[in-house]
């Protein structure tokens, strides 16, 4: 399933999110190069062991994921770094639903207000990305403990253009702590199908839209 060249999505617990390309494979070792921050797109260093999650598109619209960790770090005389991990089973690699996968990078004006039985003062800030199922915000402290919930309001285009206005209680799952801000990853707890349907089709544009500019599959606005 996997060849020289093919683009791959790499997550990392607690840490980047980031794409890359398969720059070789020789003997069921897969290896890849140096992979950039999906938001900055800056490079970053991955360590010998460490576990990831690996997301590839088969065709255009089939995703696959399977979780491995880096086997091996080498850099060459041009100073060009290379990780190795193994080919995995196939057995081993899940395909992702949309309703699942399709995330994409986009600053969106948030503001997030306390749900019932939390007690802090509503903030603007933006997000990092968003999907049918959650989103990523930047802010300055975590106003809420990882699985405690919050709601975030926000505004995006439906298909015709007409803005539309969300009101979601989310669930805080993650905290990625930075050096001056934190970004804090939300799950939507109580979106109707309706409304899922109206967000997926708005990350679906947003993604062709990176698409057609770039040629890459794992796009950043």
């Amino acid at each position: 399933m996997l060849k020289e060249g093919q683009e791959l999505r790499i997550e990392l617990e607690g840490r980047n999110e980031g794409k890359t390309k398969i720059a070789a494979i020789v003997d069921q070792i897969v290896w890849i190069e140096s992979p950039s921050d999906m938001t900055t797109l800056k490079t970053f260093f991955l360590h010998e062991e460490e576990e990831m999650r690996v997301y590839f598109f088969k065709g255009d619209n089939q995703l696959f994921a399977f979780d491995t960790k880096v086997a091996k770090r080498i850099s060459d005389a041009q100073m060009t770094i290379r990780y190795a991990f193994k080919m995995p089973d196939e057995k081993k690699i899940k395909r992702i639903q949309r309703r699942e996968y399709l995330r994409v990078p986009e600053m969106i004006d948030v503001t997030v207000v306390a749900a019932d039985g939390a007690d802090f003062e509503s903030f603007e800030t933006t997000s990092l990305d968003v999907s049918a199922g959650g989103m990523k915000i930047i802010a300055n402290r975590a106003p809420v403990d990882i699985n405690e919930s919050l709601i975030v309001v926000f505004r995006i285009e439906d298909e015709q253009g007409t803005p539309q206005l969300f009101r979601v209680k989310s669930r805080l799952v993650r905290i990625h702590k930075q050096e001056v801000k934190q970004e804090l990853s939300m799950a939507f707890e109580d979106l109707t199908p309706r409304d899922q349907e109206t967000i997926l089709r708005y990350c679906f544009r947003v993604q062709l839209e990176a698409r057609k500019r770039t040629g890459s599959v794992f796009s950043s606005r």
